[in-house]
């Protein structure tokens, strides 16, 4: 408390960088016009003898006057210029107290370096919040998701412990359903890290071009590979080359991701349709299948986190419901939207839309 007590006392008699500019131009002014004073009066003196008293006060009072007047004049010109320090000192003192607060730098002066300093920090604790935010929601997905694995994992333990390891049938089964929940928790831990790194991407920061044609028929030629007993359709309406501002492993991932989930939920008609066109300034890409469907209610929630419609199923399906929340959080933080269109026992239509980007021949660039 004492400790507090000090340091409060000493900011208020800190000597603030108004008075430190309005000393300093004052001083300047004494200095430079005292000397001035002294040369005019030697040369004076040297022509026309002694001057009168009188004009020796006038002198003086005219630098004592004109001093004070440069004070007053650099003092309200440092408070003017330094107006946007003090918005930065409440955003900071207002980020300490909240990590998660609304308060913002506001821009008051002209477009100078400290404009360029509040765009710094606003961005700054924008991005500061995003992964408080994100670990947030990160610690509450492992609370929530692990803890029925868990706790059916620690029931077969128990019943080990008890009795269970004397008979071969009840150990059997009791390891294989532990291994199988322990599997279920790896692949769910490696999928919300990879939520949470699909929702950090810095896309400003993103250099990596992909061409998209290319790594979408790769894509379709894997799945056909992997899935014969499925028939794949291919409608490439693409013109020319066209290329997104993606890295190439993520552009895969989200392919991925929809093209399993079209396998997965496929019911009797075992047809998946790929389709890829562009226009001025996007690409399209479209991943449909012909099963379950989903009601306007689920179409709506489908992105959702760990969202499943049938969660028995998608569960038996090996699904956690993060796949899309993945899909969609990687296309978004790229500047792009996915659009789903479906109904009840006619399949699904994902669509993908993601800037396009060309060379500049002009700079040798790539633009929007």
């Amino acid at each position: 408390m004492v400790d507090n007590t000090k340091t409060t006392q000493k900011a208020t008699r800190r000597f603030s960088l108004s008075w430190q500019l309005s000393l300093g131009m004052a001083s300047g002014f004494f200095i430079v016009f005292i000397l001035f004073a002294l040369v005019v009066t030697a040369h004076i003196k040297q022509y026309y003898g002694m001057l009168p008293a009188r004009l020796y006060h006038w002198l003086w009072g005219t630098v004592f006057l004109g001093g004070l007047a440069t004070f007053v004049f650099a003092f309200l010109l440092a408070r003017f210029i330094l107006r946007p320090v003090k918005s930065i000192e409440t955003t900071i003192e207002a980020l300490r107290d909240d990590p998660m607060t609304d308060v913002r730098a506001q821009k008051t002066g002209p477009n100078d370096e400290f404009s360029d300093l509040i765009s710094v920090l606003n961005r700054m604790i924008d991005r500061l919040q995003n992964l408080i935010a994100a670990q947030q929601q990160f610690v509450s997905d492992v609370s929530h998701e692990l803890r029925t694995p868990v706790t059916i994992v620690k029931g077969h333990m128990d019943l080990l412990n008890r009795w269970g390891k004397d008979e071969p049938e009840v150990l059997d089964d009791s390891i294989k359903s532990s291994l199988a929940e322990m599997q279920r928790m790896e692949t769910l831990i490696n999928e919300m890290l990879n939520l949470t790194r699909a929702e950090q991407i810095p896309i400003e920061n993103v250099q990596e071009i992909t061409e998209i044609g290319g790594l979408t028929h790769r894509v379709f030629e894997n799945f056909k590979l992997i899935h014969p007993e499925f028939i794949f359709t291919f409608d490439d309406d693409l013109t020319q080359v066209a290329n997104v501002k993606v890295r190439q492993d993520h552009m895969e991932q989200i392919l991925i991701i929809l093209a399993d989930n079209a396998v997965k939920y496929s019911s009797d008609r075992k047809e998946i349709h790929f389709a890829l066109s562009q226009t001025a300034n996007r690409v399209e890409i479209g991943v449909q299948d012909f099963g379950e469907g989903l009601s306007s209610e689920d179409a709506v929630r489908v992105f959702d986190r760990f969202y499943r419609v049938d969660k028995a199923r998608s569960r038996a399906k090996g699904g956690n419901g993060l796949g899309l929340s993945i899909a969609q959080r990687l296309v978004t933080a790229y500047g792009g939207e996915i659009t789903i269109e479906s109904a009840l026992g006619s399949g699904s239509i994902f669509t993908i839309r993601l800037p396009l980007y060309r060379e500049d021949a002009a700079h040798g660039q790539l633009s929007n």
